[in-house]
């Protein structure tokens, strides 16, 4: 489904061909016009395909799914992780495959069809799962989430693409308490977090609390 910002509608588009397998837990992002998506798990299946769809053809009717197909290994499959993009590369950081979380992170190159596992040289946040993300300028935000054990996180980490250089925040003053199942976006240098759940609350805020960090403070 595609939801259409001038009539207010939703619409399923008449999709051709073969359509990848249904799934939950997985991640998206937009490169240009084209779609695409990583992982997710069905039936207990942890998925480490990579699928692309490109929307320029929604309105015509003529849409097709893309299953890439990279010259090297795919990440380990994996439900619950975040994907971010930027120039050309998509970005992926921990997820789950039920018997573990994980905290590693990678791009796939668009243009070389490649996976790279990128190795910090600093330190890493804890392996997690159902955690949200959002880009600001070249750096990738990464809130909450939950670990193997249940344990609800509230910890806020960076990931600076350009220098590969993890970075975590303490006494920041009032922040969003622990959660997961949560959404996080950004608009230029604003981040924001939204809803998610936990186990001492369903609601860890009043109806429409939106957190909002500017990142300008922080560079």
């Amino acid at each position: 489904f595609f939801w259409k910002l001038g009539t207010k509608e939703w619409t399923k588009p008449s999709i051709k061909g073969v359509t990848p397998l249904g799934r939950y837990g997985h991640s998206s992002v937009l490169i240009g016009s084209i779609m695409y998506v990583f992982g997710g798990c069905i039936d207990g299946c942890y998925l480490s395909d990579l699928v692309a769809f490109d929307t320029k053809f929604l309105d015509l009717n003529e849409g097709c799914w893309e299953f890439i197909d990279p010259i090297n290994d795919p990440p380990p499959g994996r439900t619950g992780h975040i994907s971010c993009a930027y120039k050309g590369r998509i970005y992926i950081f921990g997820g789950t495959d039920g018997e573990r979380c994980f905290n590693d992170i990678w791009y796939y190159d668009i243009e070389t069809r490649e996976w790279v596992e990128l190795i910090c040289d600093n330190f890493a946040p804890v392996p997690r799962e159902s955690h949200g993300a959002a880009l600001a300028n070249d750096v990738i935000y990464i809130f909450g989430g939950r670990t193997r054990d249940g344990k609800e996180l509230s910890d806020l980490a960076a990931y600076g693409i350009n220098n590969e250089r993890w970075y975590m925040f303490q006494k920041m003053g009032p922040s969003p308490g622990p959660r997961y199942w949560l959404t996080v976006s950004s608009s230029k240098n604003i981040v924001m977090v939204f809803g998610g759940t936990s186990s001492s609350s369903t609601k860890p805020d009043e109806d429409g609390i939106i957190h909002i960090l500017d990142t300008c403070n922080y560079n």
